[in-house]
């Protein structure tokens, strides 16, 4: 269908606010990227609070979000997207507010590193300690170590699988409830049609997605590597079921959907929503579908932590 008249103005406004990623300096872009989606409208969660969390390589800052008061909450571990370059916990506070509230569950948001400052696997690492801190220490966050998933978007969602796998194969006990995974990068995609049709004009340009490969990985083989490139896993079994969202107009829509495909093949119960009329990281947009997709999150998780929608 038609790109949607609101996100094509929202990608008129982006334009003009925010020049290409390889046309200014790095920290710029960031200011810019952070300023766009940070000031977007918040909702108010019952409690808000930083901590950091420590991890194997270096101290990682995540915000927590509590929708209510009372114990044994379910817990979202939720990694941002940007490309592995772009993003951090106040990009995303609207987004996660948003998710707390709508999944009736706590939010821990990573503030992973980032490159190029710190290359691949630093997210990598840093997503997965995140994630066994939290199963480890659930209950101090008021949550559920047996009602802990993970998500994330874009790069995020990238992260949010591979850390699924890790905990499935290094056997972290509780296991992980649920997946949610928004317009996820999951790999090396040459070819399919949305990577050849969508990569120009529609939010997430191929330049953008040169810079940030070449920023986060040492080395050109690094692309083959499963914890990049999560689709060319050959052992997806066991892991938690996931929800994928994909959007009509992003580049890395066939590959999030070949996925979900590999994923239910492996006896993963998979569910995929296509949001036709819109763009890569619509989510984030002051959109009707923005509100629809967390909706869709928030009642996927209700009922996997609580049963209920």
């Amino acid at each position: 269908m038609p790109l949607d008249p609101m996100v094509r103005r929202i990608l008129e406004e982006l334009n003009k606010a925010i020049p290409q990623i390889t046309k200014i300096p790095l920290d710029e872009y960031r200011r810019l990227f952070r300023a766009f989606f940070a000031n977007q409208p918040k909702r108010p969660v019952y409690k808000v609070f930083d901590i950091t969390i420590p991890g194997t390589e270096t101290r990682i800052p995540a915000r927590v979000y509590v929708p209510r008061d009372g114990k044994g909450l379910g817990i979202l571990v939720y990694m941002h997207g940007g490309g592995f370059v772009l993003g951090d916990v106040e990009t995303y506070d609207p987004l996660c507010r948003e998710l707390a509230n709508a999944c009736d569950c706590i939010v821990v948001s990573v503030d992973y590193r980032l490159a190029p400052e710190n290359k691949f696997p630093a997210a990598v690492i840093d997503s997965f300690d995140a994630t066994k801190w939290v199963l480890e220490h659930a209950g101090e966050l008021s949550g559920d170590p047996e009602k802990v998933a993970v998500g994330g978007d874009s790069a995020g969602g990238n992260l949010a699988a591979v850390v699924a796998i890790m905990a499935r194969d290094q056997g972290l006990r509780p296991g992980l409830k649920y997946q949610v995974l928004i317009n996820p990068f999951l790999g090396v995609d040459l070819a399919s049609y949305s990577i050849r049709e969508y990569a120009t004009g529609f939010f997430l340009e191929r330049d953008a997605m040169e810079f940030f490969n070449k920023a986060y990985l040492s080395k050109p083989s690094d692309a083959f590597d499963w914890r990049y490139s999560p689709i060319l896993k050959n052992d997806l079994e066991n892991l938690p079921p996931a929800l994928i969202i994909t959007s009509e107009y992003d580049p890395l829509r066939d590959s999030a959907e070949t996925y979900a495909v590999k994923l239910a093949e492996s006896g993963v119960p998979a569910v995929v929503v296509r949001f036709n009329g819109v763009t890569h990281g619509f989510y984030g947009f002051p959109i009707p579908h923005a509100k629809v997709a967390i909706g869709l999150v928030g009642s996927t998780l209700r009922q996997a932590f609580y049963e209920r929608y």
